[in-house]
């Protein structure tokens, strides 16, 4: 027997009764209620049809049929997916202290470059390949010292940072040019679209995650050349925060998009950030750990 038989079945072991007129209107308000759910979450659907077919079903107390149609438009409009904006993607990041992200540029299946960050520390720690070694380059921010060390060598060279230095450095890392399209979100153009990516094999490719997309246009006012951009991103479902972001371009709308990179995120915390940096340079300063001895304040 169907679970719809049995609802059927139990519903009519109630012996329920009300007046006609009271009958009447309860089931209509109820069918309403219903139709707005259903319509709600699949607007291409007519409610009309959904009425039809749920009163030919229903041969109860209008009652009983009543607190079972409210009960399923609740359980509709609860199970409507929360859908995120992007605003919503440049308010979660811009509460977040501490942020670890692998750059890959296309064809590359290791990262060129990784970033620590840390706003509370104070720090930014960078990892980049050079061939066949990596450096790690720490700017110390509060303490004033950047620290250099090749992964084939145990030495560091440290140097204080200047005030001039300190601005150059704070300039070319302002925004996030790897994590948003836009430094801000005010930016975006008026005319860019976002939208759910709906193909389940992009979406399932990072768990926990729902994608979406940001396309836009980019005109050159110099060479009246037309750029179009997509930005995928792979947002957290608790959190809105991007697990992986993806970058796109096409030279026309005939085109296909080609892949031109792509980013991973994690989000540390201070202490794990303070053990990589104890690692690679090898400091045990505590509670300080990123200060460096007789380094410039």
């Amino acid at each position: 027997m169907s679970s719809a038989d049995n609802i059927e079945r139990s519903i009519a072991e109630l012996n329920l009764t009300t007046r006609a007129e009271t009958d009447k209107r309860i089931l209509d308000d109820a069918y309403a209620a219903l139709g707005k759910a259903v319509h709600k979450q699949q607007p291409m659907t007519g409610t009309g049809i959904w009425s039809m077919t749920i009163r030919s079903r229903f041969a109860v107390p209008a009652a009983v049929a009543a607190m079972i149609l409210l009960a399923f438009a609740l359980f509709v409009n609860n199970r409507t997916e929360k859908t995120v904006n992007i605003k919503g993607i440049y308010g979660a990041l811009s509460e977040i202290q501490n942020i670890h992200i692998s750059k890959f540029q296309a064809g590359r299946t290791s990262p060129d470059q990784q970033v620590w960050a840390s706003e509370s520390l104070g720090v930014k720690l960078f990892k980049t390949e050079l061939g066949n070694q990596a450096q790690y380059t720490l700017w110390d921010t509060k303490n004033r010292v950047k620290m250099i060390k090749y992964l084939s060598s145990n030495a560091v060279q440290t140097v204080p940072i200047t005030q001039q230095m300190l601005a150059e450095f704070d300039k070319s890392t302002a925004g996030s040019a790897d994590m948003v399209p836009f430094p801000d979100e005010n930016d975006i153009p008026s005319d860019a679209r976002w939208s759910r990516i709906d193909n389940r094999e992009i979406s399932a490719a990072v768990p926990g995650t729902k994608a979406y997309e940001l396309t836009w246009i980019v005109k050159s006012t110099e060479s009246q050349s037309v750029v179009h951009r997509k930005w995928r991103v792979f947002a957290e479902d608790r959190t809105n925060l991007p697990m992986k972001i993806e970058w796109y371009a096409k030279s026309s709308p005939e085109d296909e998009y080609g892949f031109e990179k792509s980013v991973v995120v994690a989000y540390p915390s201070e202490d794990e950030i303070q053990d990589i940096i104890r690692n690679i340079f090898g400091r045990q300063n505590d509670p300080e750990p990123i200060g460096t001895p007789g380094a410039q304040r």
